[in-house]
């Protein structure tokens, strides 16, 4: 199931500072780190991960992980 994201969501959780990628609970967590390939730079794939983590740190360092071994971060 998809997140549910509101434009305060967007306006005070955003990620990356630009109003994309909120994530203030665990699925938007989730939905984040799946959608963290449409970023536009490394640091902001990085700071989605870093975001994720405090929601479900399991799955943000496996994708910190793959993300390294891609040379992606």
């Amino acid at each position: 199931m998809a997140a549910q994201v509101t434009a305060m969501d967007r306006k005070e959780h955003s990620a990356t500072h630009d109003g994309r990628f909120p994530i203030s609970n665990k699925q938007q967590a989730m939905s984040a780190l799946k959608l963290r390939g449409h970023n536009t730079t490394k640091s902001q794939r990085l700071s989605i991960i870093r975001r994720a983590a405090k929601f479900v740190p399991a799955m943000a360092a496996a994708a910190l992980k793959a993300d390294k071994a891609a040379g992606l971060v």
